[in-house]
């Protein structure tokens, strides 16, 4: 079948351009019987991917449909290869709805071809040498992000704007150990920080050239600019350091330091390779919890990617929003795992994370749901006026011994050793 002939049968002509990439290939190497839409492979990556199953025979159901219609069958193949095998396809996001076709089964379509992760991810893991308890956990993803089409739609899939994040996991990047999941990046944050080489003492200073407003959190990139908005310079040599400092509670001070380049050593900066921490949506994140996966990170990755060390570990998220902390809510958890971090500022967007707390692809307060207490007072936070924004955090694997002190804000009330100047 051509493109337009499939296109034309599932009533989404429209979607020639986006799905034209590679369809040739796709279609002269399509098996008589695609893998994933077996009942065999189906029931077994259900089960590892922690979806229930009380929800296999809709899985089964749509794989039958998509078998016998040839149109769907095509797709279904050209979208399998163009999740992962052609990863520099980048429009995962904009693929079709087949409501025309599947009506309600449109996002198992998806799912689906999601669930084709598990048995890539099982040989992987198996190849490496990684355990078997944390390729599970990996793979419980999957559910993760069902669970989150359901809340949006009441119906089993997957929402497009997430799938694309299954190729970390094919690529053998990304592994959830315990309750956090982490893979080996450069570090982009906007800090660079230093131990001091006798104390251990941490200190993180801003960026050069990074603008932030009077609060010390990074500008937002509007018409109407903080009029007390202020510029950070950052320079380095091997006698002195010179910047702005950041708290560890998240925000940049504006009050240029001089550090003593022999007593310093600067321990991470951008490009760094650095740990980078994801979150996955659901469960608890109790003190224990966060502490017990942290310190599974440094012998897990050493184990397996010994040739890429790393000194710290970070993350960029609506978690560690400073503003968590003026919120009433039902847990102390977030507050707690923040204060256990050094924070940093980072360029927010006034929209940052808003998805992942209220699932609508176009945020609206007047229609966003309230079922939850972190819901209801982000949109009280909204509705007084607030800009709401993301944060940035690091930990040093060398500390990871100390987390359950508050290390980095104890650290921080008393003098800076070695500081040549402050102004």
């Amino acid at each position: 079948m051509t493109l337009n002939d499939v296109l034309r049968e599932l009533g989404i002509p429209a979607a020639y351009e986006l799905l034209l990439p590679h369809w040739e290939e796709s279609l002269t190497c399509m098996p008589a019987e695609i893998p994933f839409l077996t009942s065999a492979e189906i029931s077994e990556s259900r089960a590892w991917a922690g979806l229930q199953e009380s929800e296999e025979p809709v899985l089964l159901r749509t794989a039958k449909t998509i078998a016998e219609n040839p149109a769907l069958r095509c797709l279904a193949w050209h979208c399998y290869r163009l999740l992962y095998v052609h990863t520099e396809y980048s429009s995962t996001a904009k693929w079709p709805s087949l409501e025309k076709t599947l009506g309600a089964a449109t996002g198992t379509f998806y799912l689906l071809i999601a669930l084709a992760m598990i048995p890539q991810v099982r040989e992987l893991h198996q190849s490496m040498g990684v355990e078997t308890a944390v390729t599970r956990l990996t793979c419980f993803q999957i559910s993760t992000l069902a669970s989150n089409y359901r809340k949006q739609t009441g119906n089993l899939g997957i929402s497009l704007r997430q799938i694309y994040w299954l190729r970390h996991y094919t690529a053998g990047r990304l592994f959830r150990l315990g309750r956090m999941e982490y893979m080996l990046r450069p570090f982009s944050g906007v800090v660079h920080a230093y131990a001091h080489k006798k104390t251990d003492r941490v200190i993180a200073l801003a960026a050069d050239g990074i603008r932030y407003d009077a609060a010390g959190y990074v500008a937002s990139d509007t018409a109407d600019p903080d009029p007390q908005g202020w510029t950070a310079t950052l320079t380095e040599t091997p006698e002195v350091i010179t910047g702005y400092p950041i708290s560890p509670l998240g925000f940049a001070q504006r009050q240029l330091i001089k550090l003593d380049g022999k007593a310093w050593t600067r321990v991470l900066a951008k490009s760094d390779i650095a740990l980078e921490m994801h979150i996955p949506e659901g469960g608890r994140m109790t003190p224990d919890l966060c502490a017990a996966s942290l310190r599974q990170t440094v012998p897990f990755f050493n184990k397996h990617f010994p040739e890429q060390p790393f000194q710290a570990i970070t993350c960029s998220s609506w978690i560690f929003n400073t503003q968590i902390a003026d919120l009433r809510l039902s847990s102390n958890n977030l507050v707690a795992f923040q204060q256990e971090l050094y924070l940093f500022p980072v360029r927010s967007t006034g929209h940052d994370g808003l998805w992942f707390i209220f699932l609508q692809d176009e945020f609206d307060p007047k229609t966003a749901p309230r079922r939850t207490s972190l819901q209801r007072e982000v949109l009280r936070y909204l509705e007084a006026g607030h800009r709401w924004r993301g944060g940035g955090m690091f930990f040093l694997t060398r500390h990871l011994e100390r987390f359950g002190t508050q290390h980095y804000r104890t650290q921080a009330s008393g003098p800076l050793p070695d500081t040549l100047e402050t102004s």
